[in-house]
C-alpha cells in the first residue's frame, strides 16, 4: 500500500522536481562549505562518507528522469532516501543550525506537490523525523525541543497548503481530461479515446483475429434535424448512440467522431465475426424506433456502414481509418442503408436520385 501512496500523479513532472531540489540542496552546500565554522567541520572519513551519501541521492535524482512507472520501489525509496542523506550530513558535519535543519524542507515540498495525500503525510512524517533526530542527538533537550516545535510547525503547515493546493488543481486536471474525453451529448468517448484505444489494440493487429474498426453515420442525417429540429437531431444521436452500446462488448470502443458520424473499434474481432456484428447493427437501427416528439410511433432512421480489418486491409491506423471511411463512402453512393465492406468490389451504384441528400 506504501508503494502506490509514493507513487507520483506525473511522473516526468516529480522526476524534475526531484532533480531540482537535489541539484539546489548540492549546490547550497559546496557553495558555502567554506564558511561553515570551524566545530561544524568533519574528518576525512566523514566527509567521504557524506560525499558518497550525497552523490548517490544525486544519482538517483538523475535516474529517476527514466524510472518506468511501475518501478514503484524506486519511486518510495528514492525520496526517504533524500531524508535520510539531509540527517546523515548534518550528523557527520555535527551541525544543528538552521542552515542545516532548512534542507529538510524540500522532501515536503516534493511531496506536497507531487504525491497524493497519503504520500505527503509519509513525506512530511519523515521530515519531521529527520529533524528530531537531528536536533535530538546534538543539542541540549530543551533547545532541541524548541527547535523541532518551529520546524515541524512549518513542515506541516507547508505540507497542508500545498496539499490542498495541489489536490484542487488534480481534480480540475482530471475533470478537464474527462471533458476532452467524453463527447457531452451522447456519453460516447471522443476521437483522442479512439485513437489511443486504436494504437494500443493494433499492435497485436498481426494476430489471426486482428482488429475490426466500423464507421457509420445517420442517413440523411441533415434533412432530419431541418424538417424536425436540431433538438430532434440530438435525440436520435443520442438514442442511436445507446443502441449501438447495448449491442458491443465490453471490449470495443464507441466513439463520436463528429457530426452524426459514429465510430466502434472491435479488438480482437477477425473480418466474419466484424461483417455478421456490423450487420446486426444495421439491422437493429433499420428496425429501431427512434422517440421524436411530434411523430407518432417514433421516426424511422437508417444509417451506412463501412468496415474494414487489420491487417487485411490496413497495418496502421492511418490507413485503417481510410479503408474503413472509403468502405462507408461506398454505401453511401450505392443508395446508403447498407454495409460496405474494405476491399470488396463496390455494390451497385444506385440512381443520382436516390443518392442525393
Amino acid at each position: 500500500m506504501v508503494l502506490d501512496w509514493m507513487l507520483p500523479r506525473r511522473h516526468r513532472a516529480a522526476a524534475w522536481t526531484v532533480s531540482t531540489l537535489c541539484a539546489v540542496a548540492a549546490a547550497v552546500t559546496v557553495l558555502f562549505a567554506p564558511f561553515q565554522p570551524a566545530e561544524h567541520g568533519a574528518g576525512p572519513r566523514e566527509m567521504l562518507v557524506g560525499a558518497g551519501v550525497v552523490a548517490l541521492v544525486v544519482v538517483l535524482a538523475v535516474l529517476a528522469r527514466y524510472f518506468q512507472e511501475a518501478n514503484r520501489l524506486a519511486w518510495t525509496v528514492s525520496p526517504l532516501l533524500a531524508v535520510a542523506a539531509i540527517v546523515v550530513v548534518d550528523l557527520l558535519t555535527r551541525d544543528a543550525t538552521v542552515s542545516a535543519q532548512i534542507f529538510l524542507v524540500f522532501p515536503t515540498l516534493y511531496g506536497a506537490s507531487q504525491l497524493r495525500v497519503p504520500g505527503a503525510v509519509v513525506m512530511t512524517a519523515a521530515s519531521i523525523l529527520g529533524e528530531l533526530v537531528v536536533v535530538g542527538t546534538q543539542l541540549p533537550a530543551r533547545e532541541a525541543l524548541v527547535d523541532a516545535g518551529y520546524v515541524s510547525a512549518a513542515l506541516v503547515t507547508t505540507a497542508v497548503l500545498l496539499t490542498v493546493s495541489s489536490e484542487r488543481q488534480a481534480r480540475l486536471v482530471a475533470k478537464l481530461e474527462q471533458m476532452a474525453a467524453v463527447d457531452p451529448l451522447t456519453g460516447l468517448v471522443t476521437r483522442r479515446v479512439l485513437d489511443k484505444a486504436a494504437t494500443s489494440a493494433l499492435s497485436g493487429a498481426t494476430s489471426d483475429e486482428g482488429t475490426s474498426l466500423i464507421l457509420m453515420d445517420v442517413d440523411n442525417f441533415k434533412t432530419i434535424n431541418d424538417v424536425h429540429g436540431h433538438p430532434a437531431g440530438d435525440t436520435v444521436l443520442v438514442a442511436l448512440a445507446q443502441l449501438i452500446v447495448e449491442r458491443t462488448r465490453d471490449v470495443d470502443v464507441v466513439c463520436r467522431l463528429g457530426g452524426d458520424e459514429i465510430a466502434v473499434l472491435m479488438p480482437a474481432c477477425p473480418p466474419m465475426v466484424a461483417r455478421r456484428r456490423a450487420e446486426e447493427l444495421l439491422t437493429a437501427v433499420r428496425t429501431a424506433s427512434f422517440p421524436i416528439e411530434g411523430v407518432e410511433g417514433g421516426l424511422a432512421v437508417s444509417i451506412s456502414v463501412g468496415l474494414a480489418h487489420a491487417p487485411s486491409d490496413a497495418t496502421d491506423l492511418q490507413r485503417l481509418y481510410s479503408a474503413a471511411d472509403e468502405a462507408l463512402y461506398q454505401s453511401k453512393r450505392a443508395g446508403r442503408d447498407r454495409l460496405s465492406v474494405a476491399a470488396e468490389p463496390e455494390p451497385l451504384q444506385a440512381s443520382p436520385a436516390s443518392a442525393v441528400g
